[in-house]
């Protein structure tokens, strides 16, 4: 587990790279995916399935990043670096596999994860998006 959340922080980072983000915030998504990734392992532990952990993750993946934004003005990168590591590609690429060897059965139950995984992750980022929206306009009035 030490090793993914090592490949969490670098992917996280190679992102940053893609999106030109300054170097000296190249750290910030590192830790960004770092703490998803976590995250999502403990909710995995936890609960087992995908669609918890991945709604876990999204939501203290958006919530570091609506921090970070705070703390660095109008900065959107911290939201795209710190859910990378979540992203579905695996069970995708198991399903789409499954699909051209033509095992339904398989594929089946490799896009209900990836649809979970991915639902998880938006329902997670779409509930902290709220809840951050409400506190600032509460903070605003």
């Amino acid at each position: 587990t030490v090793i993914q959340l090592i490949t969490g922080a670098i992917g996280s980072v190679a992102f940053g790279f893609f999106f030109h983000m300054k170097t000296k915030y190249l750290p910030l998504a590192a830790a960004g995916g770092f703490l998803s990734w976590l995250v999502f392992l403990f909710g995995k532990s936890l609960w087992g399935s995908v669609f918890l952990p991945a709604l876990l993750a999204g939501f203290i993946a958006d919530v570091y990043a609506e921090i970070r934004q705070e703390l660095q003005g109008n900065f959107h990168f911290f939201f795209v670096t710190s859910v990378i590591p979540l992203i579905p590609g695996s069970t995708l690429y198991y399903c789409m596999s499954s699909i051209v060897e033509g095992n339904p059965m398989q594929a089946l139950k490799y896009g209900r994860d990836t649809f979970l995984f991915a639902f998880g992750i938006a329902a997670g980022m779409s509930i902290a998006w709220s809840i951050c929206y409400f506190l600032r306009s509460v903070k605003a009035r």
